[in-house]
């Protein structure tokens, strides 16, 4: 599913995004590499049902909590565990 979204592109640098995420919010559009091969680094607390972070001893996403989305993604240092 990555190659048909996340382009590849040999000898541009790689997307620092995708490496660490396993996602790139830019999709075909974005002008780095997006090696097939990788696999993503769990996330070190447990995610809610929308791919944020759940994390109760961290103050409240102020972005979730406003608009519902995260722009920080499963990296987030904020906590993602009430619903917007």
């Amino acid at each position: 599913m990555s190659d048909e979204i996340y382009p590849e592109r040999p000898g541009e640098p790689e997307c620092s995004y995708y490496l660490r995420t396993g996602n790139c919010y830019l999709k075909q559009n974005c002008k780095y590499h997006h090696p097939k091969n990788i696999t993503p680094r769990e996330p070190p607390c447990p995610l809610n049902d929308k791919g944020l972070p759940l994390r109760p001893d961290q103050a409240i996403c102020p972005h979730y909590s406003r608009f519902g989305i995260c722009k920080s993604g499963p990296i987030c240092k904020f906590d993602h565990s009430t619903t917007p």
